[in-house]
């Protein structure tokens, strides 16, 4: 089906804004559903992103962790975003011993919107690598492949599928990531994701606390304070 002009030129306008502000205040709006290829990526959320808890780190149940006050952390992430691979670098490390506490939940949802001629669409395959690595590592792998593309984010924006099925094997992502990453599996989902994310924020990354969207890209101590941890990290 053709899209309307008038839809393609907001559309064009939006992420042109998005490339030019990456990292500024985000306007909420409500989540989605979805169809198709969703149904083979366990735990993908209306609003498009996986939940990862204390539980899906420590399957076995061996963990002292209890998650039944944790407070819910969402983070909308374009992998190819310096300012989410920033947010990263600046909070990934306590995000991950907080969520092994049992402290929190992390739920990333993926948005693919900087793509141009340059980049060989690695933000959109960088997103059905995401996918594939949930389908086939649950949560736990999801999440680890998404701080591993921001890890890994390339200066040039360019992911070859070779990088993307590597890191999909060091997070743990089955044996299924290479044919799910070459034949773009779930390429029509990442579109589905992409489009909505219009409606919902205005740039990446987007960062939300118990549902409350922070402003902008949160310092260390912005974010411990939505967190209720006051000047200390964990």
């Amino acid at each position: 089906m053709r899209r309307d002009p008038l839809v393609r030129v907001l559309t064009v306008v939006l992420c042109l804004f998005l490339v030019s502000a990456c990292g500024r205040a985000a306007d909420l709006a409500t989540g989605g559903t979805w169809g198709g290829s969703a149904t083979d990526v366990p735990g993908l959320t209306a609003d498009g992103g996986v939940v990862v808890s204390a539980d899906d780190l420590d399957p076995d149940g061996s963990s002292a962790a209890d998650a039944s006050d944790a407070a819910e952390v969402v983070v909308y992430v374009e992998p190819l975003c310096p300012h989410c691979k920033a947010f990263d670098a600046a909070h990934g490390v306590m995000l991950q011993e907080l969520l092994e506490d049992g402290r929190i939940t992390v739920e990333y949802r993926l948005v693919s919107f900087l793509d141009n001629a340059r980049t060989q669409r690695s933000s959109a395959r960088a997103v059905n690598a995401a996918l594939c690595a949930a389908t086939g590592g649950g949560p736990s792998g999801y999440a680890a492949y998404v701080r591993a593309l921001l890890e890994n984010q390339p200066a040039d924006g360019v992911l070859s599928d070779e990088t993307l099925v590597a890191l999909g094997e060091d997070a743990g992502a089955g044996d299924s990531i290479a044919s799910c990453v070459r034949g773009e599996a779930h390429a029509d989902l990442v579109a589905s994701l992409s489009e909505a994310a219009l409606g919902k924020i205005s740039a990446t990354p987007t960062v939300l606390v118990d549902g409350r969207a922070l402003e902008g890209v949160p310092s260390v101590a912005e974010l411990n304070a939505a967190l209720g941890l006051g000047a200390h990290t964990v």
